[in-house]
């Protein structure tokens, strides 16, 4: 038997968000599958059976989407388009979901000491943005862009000179 880690628990978690969300977007030809549901496009709540999704439920920012194996709720972040990505509670449940497929991980202990290994490996990260997110990336997915701009914000908390305006200031042409 394979040595499954924590990333192939990731991955997984991830190919099952990217399943749920190509279903949205080539059923409904959205490309915001939030966007769809607050426009009425289709009902908070279902199913998609011809497409494998057995039953789904929109939620605030995000969506749990349950397939014949395993159900993946997720949020989305927008990083300027929409993604999803993942947090240590989410990861935990999917796993408490499917304790036969990760028998290893039924002990919270090890997938929180695991994870945390992960953040300080710089496996993954957390942007610490104006409109910030409680989802970690995985920090090569994450553009320099996002990077810097985390970096002057955290400089900014230190009473830096640089001074970033919000998205709707800069819309407005506000101070």
């Amino acid at each position: 038997m394979t040595n499954i880690t924590l990333l192939d628990i990731i991955k997984d978690y991830q190919t099952g968000a990217d399943k749920a969300v190509l279903i949205f977007k080539n059923k409904y030809k959205v490309n915001d599958i939030l966007e769809g549901w607050h426009t009425g496009i289709y009902e908070q709540t279902g199913k998609l059976v011809d497409e494998g999704l057995y039953f789904y439920a929109f939620h605030g920012i995000g969506l749990s989407a349950h397939f014949k194996d395993k159900i993946v709720d997720f949020d989305l972040a927008y990083f300027p388009g929409p993604r999803h990505d993942f947090d240590l509670w989410r990861l935990t449940n999917f796993i408490q979901n499917q304790r036969n497929k990760y028998p290893d991980y039924n002990n919270k202990e090890k997938i929180e000491r695991e994870f945390n290994e992960l953040i300080e490996n710089g496996i993954v990260a957390k942007p610490k943005l104006e409109n910030s997110t409680t989802l970690y990336f995985f920090k090569d997915t994450l553009t320099t862009e996002i990077i810097n701009e985390a970096q002057r914000k955290n400089n900014n908390n230190n009473n830096s000179k640089i001074t970033l305006k919000t998205w709707w200031q800069k819309l407005l042409g506000s101070k």
